[in-house]
């Protein structure tokens, strides 16, 4: 299994303004630059921000991310972004299939997947999204769960001839923003299996990286990185705070 870069990765979801947005930005890049972390960091912000933080970001010190896209091109649908914008933007990467998206937005498998062939004609890499419900957790249903939303994205990426350019990222629903975590053993159970369903579906020889998020803070990012098949995190209210967030990548 070869070690590669780990990924960081900070969802702010619908949070801050232009000033406390840029400040967060400043102060991450300055830490990432001054900590010389060497992890890849990504930072997703509502989309209102991306350009102004990319403008303070011109050495690339970090990567930024759109939140969503539209799940079709260019045209008359009032109020989305779509792909072709992202990459004209120079957007490097985007979120997909987050859970607060399928179960409070009620986007389903299906448009997920089309939202990943608009990156993908674009050459935008995606963080696509996984996880249970707490319901659906408790009733041992787990890796019924996992296998179903894997399935339908390696059909949709075997057909558009790019599997690997995707990075897969496990959050259960009930550990989000809910201070809950899977335990050691629990979670090791769950990366193997992710693991080797994607390499049951991945038609591509390259490796796919694997995210662990929900929950995830200074106090317990090094032991979940410890987890066989973890290739790096996805934070969200931890990432809202610089110290938070730089906290995490240097522990890893």
């Amino acid at each position: 299994y070869i070690m590669s870069k780990k990924i960081i990765a900070g969802n702010w979801k619908q949070n801050g303004n232009m000033k406390s947005s840029i400040q967060l930005a400043q102060d991450i890049i300055r830490e990432v630059k001054k900590n010389n972390i060497k992890h890849e960091v990504i930072i997703f912000p509502p989309s209102l921000y991306l350009l102004p933080i990319k403008n303070i970001n011109k050495k690339e010190i970090i990567n930024l991310g759109s939140q969503n896209v539209s799940a079709y091109n260019d045209g008359a649908l009032t109020g989305e972004i779509s792909a072709t914008m992202l990459k004209d933007s120079k957007i490097k990467y985007c979120l997909v299939g987050h859970s607060e998206r399928r179960h409070i937005l009620n986007e389903n498998d299906l448009s997920l997947c089309e939202k990943v062939s608009r990156l993908h004609e674009n050459n935008i890499r995606v963080i696509y999204c996984i996880g249970e419900t707490l319901k659906e957790y408790k009733t041992k249903k787990t890796k019924y769960i996992l296998n179903k939303q894997l399935r339908s994205l390696f059909e949709n990426l075997n057909n558009s001839k790019r599997p690997n350019r995707v990075i897969i990222a496990y959050e259960p629903v009930w550990a989000i923003g809910t201070g809950l975590v899977p335990s050691a053993k629990e979670l090791s159970i769950t990366f193997d299996y992710i693991h080797n369903t994607v390499r049951r579906y991945n038609k591509s020889s390259k490796p796919i990286k694997l995210l662990y998020g929900g929950s995830v803070s200074p106090d317990n990012a090094e032991s979940l990185m410890e987890t066989q098949y973890i290739d790096g995190l996805l934070i969200g209210g931890a990432s809202l705070i610089a110290k938070k967030f730089i906290d995490i990548c240097s522990t890893i």
